[in-house]
């Protein structure tokens, strides 16, 4: 009888495998590739069928056109909701990069001790439900939350203000509050990777500590900040929950008028055209970075 190792494969098997690593590497991502193509290749192929196609009467009528994608592009109300997300989304870039910085930058070079608590808390926000910490801002901002009552209590304010809840506002801070990680954890790697060598020679030379930040640290954690701009905006012009429940549906997102065209309208030829459209842009994103960036490096 054959012999047998501890998977219960023929040791002749198994030494076959050694001897062709190609064969052992494959059978190793075979179960991600299976599930990435199941749940991800194969609905992202049916949304493509259905963008070239048309609905009639609450019918798909299958017959090639592009009368979506133009449609998509020019009518007036999809445009606003796409250049909306994509200001928000900016937005949310440039405010999560000033607040992630500082917070990288002691984490690399200041923490000591103490950086391995420190990323917990930067991690640990993501054990607690999405959805809780979207709801815990709705107390926060609300009419009567904890930032109007403040207000109210100094007497800056005789009445709430109704702008913090409901409204794009709101939801660029849920973005930045959620998103904020994507931009920390990039950041820190890049900039943990700077020999204070390079720091200590910008110092002899006479340099300032603004103009080696300016010339010798943000040069060199470009990368690192460059990824995680990605992440932040790529996630940001695509998130669908925080503006459900902070913007109130009152400015309409790109994610929403997606979930319009499906479920409200039900046309799905629409709905999958214009996802198709952010796909794009998502794409684009990655590929330019990828050209500049070794993004293998960085996370």
């Amino acid at each position: 009888m054959a012999r047998r190792d501890l998977l219960g494969l023929p040791s002749a098997w198994m030494s076959r495998l050694v001897r062709r690593p190609r064969i052992a590497s494959g059978l190793g991502v075979a179960p991600a590739v299976s599930w990435l193509t199941l749940f991800f290749v194969i609905p992202m192929i049916v949304m493509l069928v259905y963008s070239f196609w048309r609905v009639e009467h609450m019918r798909i009528v299958r017959g090639f056109t592009l009368q979506n994608y133009y449609e998509a592009l020019t009518n007036p109300l999809l445009a606003q909701s796409f250049l909306l997300s994509l200001r928000i989304a900016v937005v949310t870039v440039v405010a999560t990069a000033i607040i992630a910085y500082p917070f990288a930058y002691f984490l690399a070079k200041r923490a000591g001790r103490f950086k391995l608590v420190a990323m917990l808390l930067v991690i640990i926000p993501y054990w607690t439900s999405f959805i809780l910490r979207t709801y815990a801002w709705k107390l926060l901002l609300g009419n009567q939350g904890i930032l109007n009552s403040t207000l109210q209590y100094l007497g800056l304010r005789s009445e709430p203000i109704t702008a913090f809840l409901y409204s794009p506002t709101a939801t660029a801070i849920g973005l930045i509050y959620v998103f904020l990680p994507l931009m920390v954890l990039p950041l820190f790697n890049s900039l943990e990777g700077i020999q204070d060598s390079l720091l200590d020679a910008a110092a002899d030379l006479g340099a300032r500590p603004w103009r080696t930040f300016v010339e010798v640290t943000l040069p060199l954690s470009l990368p690192g900040l460059s990824v995680g701009s990605v992440f932040v905006f790529i996630f940001s012009l695509g998130e669908f929950v925080i503006p459900r429940l902070l913007g109130g549906g009152k400015s309409l997102l790109v994610a929403q008028a997606i979930y319009l065209e499906f479920e409200t309208k039900a046309d799905w030829a629409m709905g999958s055209a214009m996802s198709m459209i952010l796909m794009l842009v998502t794409l684009v994103l990655l590929g330019i970075v990828g050209r500049r960036v070794k993004i293998e490096r960085i996370i």
